[in-house]
């Protein structure tokens, strides 16, 4: 029985997410151990505070240095097990040079990770969403969660979840029609399911973004707040921003619905040119909170729409609404981890490609550009006719 784990899962932000499940599996599975997480630091944000996990071992990624000195701290402690969730070169480097007795992971990862493992686990025989690929992982450990995998709708293209409902002539998107093939363990009759991702969000927090909301004069009772998020990691993630702003336009014509633009610090200046046509009808949150702070603002939202990028992933985690547009990634493998998220992709012959920029040459990606706003604005009426209130939902303390 393992006492000391140490959970390798660097970066990025959505696949830090993506292995809150694995973790919460863990603690589940071994309720004494001390579990630790090694993480960039960029990333380790939205992972303070969370009481499932009592340890995170930081990397200031950058120099020579800061990583040594990050090595220097995984190797004063006492291993028995290490999981490589990642699977690349430098996590599998990161799991042996910890010292742990026992090292996790997949067999035959593409950066030959492998070679740093003493265990190993043959990989899925069918694709997986990597929140299900995570856990499947630690199968051998005995560990595991009720209740998985969810019938994510937007895989199955019986089930679309726009079409007909607002009797627009929409040029509807693709839905993929693949189920995950997950054999993840059944919740028990009667027994209580946590939620699925262990995500605390504090007091400090939940003020920060309820002094915001209340500076702008949002009402919970009266208002539906939507948020956007238009930036991406990857180039060709990323809508253009002329289709943010008419989307932005046209939601702000129902009288009810309060704007938001969200992102790092990093968004800025493509959130400048989305709000510039609007004068100020939009409001800004892109830099304005930290990982958990924006989690809370995203959580308070009726609808968060997005590109496939990080924020995506905290929307699903504290059961926001989501539309994401998809185009050069996979849905069934890293879209929205929830039931009802809707996402919009047309797909073409290249798709998909998983280009940080179009291979082909299209600046943005035709991927993208190919959906359409009424695509994303259909979706979006849709979302919201269903809600019956404008309350913002719960989170698990």
């Amino acid at each position: 029985m393992p006492e000391r784990i140490l959970i390798v899962k660097l970066s990025s932000l959505g696949d830090v997410i993506h292995t809150l499940p694995a973790a919460q599996a863990l603690r589940r599975r071994f309720p004494d151990a001390h579990l630790a997480w090694a993480v960039e630091r960029a990333h380790a944000g939205v992972l303070r505070g969370q009481a499932i996990v009592d340890e995170l071992i930081e990397w200031d990624r950058g120099t020579w240095r800061s990583f040594a000195a990050f090595v220097r701290r995984l190797r004063a402690s006492r291993w028995d097990l290490a999981v490589d969730f990642q699977g690349l070169f430098r996590s599998g480097f990161v799991a042996r040079a910890s010292g742990a007795r026992r090292r996790l992971g997949y067999a035959a990862t593409r950066e030959r990770a492998h070679w740093f493992y003493n265990e190993l686990v043959p990989p899925p025989a069918a694709p997986l969403h990597a929140v299900e690929k995570s856990l499947q992982l630690i199968e051998p450990l005995g560990a595991s969660l009720p209740g998985l995998p969810p019938k994510r709708a937007y895989l199955n293209s019986t089930n679309n979840p726009i079409s007909g409902r607002l009797g627009q002539n929409v040029a509807m998107p693709q839905f993929i029609a693949q189920s995950s093939g997950a054999s993840l363990a059944a919740p028990t009759p009667g027994t209580h399911v946590a939620p699925l991702f262990p995500l605390v969000i504090g007091d400090g927090e939940r003020t920060a973004v309820e002094a915001w909301l209340g500076a702008h004069r949002f009402d919970a009772r009266r208002h539906r707040l939507v948020v956007l998020n238009p930036h991406c990691r990857k180039p060709a993630n990323i809508w253009p921003a002329a289709r943010f702003t008419q989307l932005a336009e046209r939601l702000l014509a129902h009288g009810d619905v309060r704007v938001v633009l969200t992102g790092g610090p990093i968004a800025r200046e493509l959130c400048d040119e989305i709000a510039a046509p609007l004068v100020e009808r939009v409001w800004r949150a892109d830099g304005a909170f930290s990982l958990l702070g924006s989690a809370e603002l995203i959580r308070r939202a009726s609808l968060f729409v997005t590109g496939d990028t990080g924020p995506m992933h905290i929307a699903a985690a504290v059961e926001t609404p989501i539309v994401a547009l998809f185009g050069p990634a996979d849905p069934l493998k890293t879209g929205p981890y929830a039931a009802d998220a809707v996402v919009l992709t047309k797909r073409l012959p290249c798709a998909p490609c998983f280009a940080k920029q179009c291979p082909l040459g299209h600046r943005p990606a035709k991927c993208m550009t190919d959906i359409e706003v009424d695509d994303a604005y259909a979706a979006a009426c849709d979302v919201l006719q269903r809600q019956g209130s404008a309350t913002p939902r719960r989170i698990s303390a």
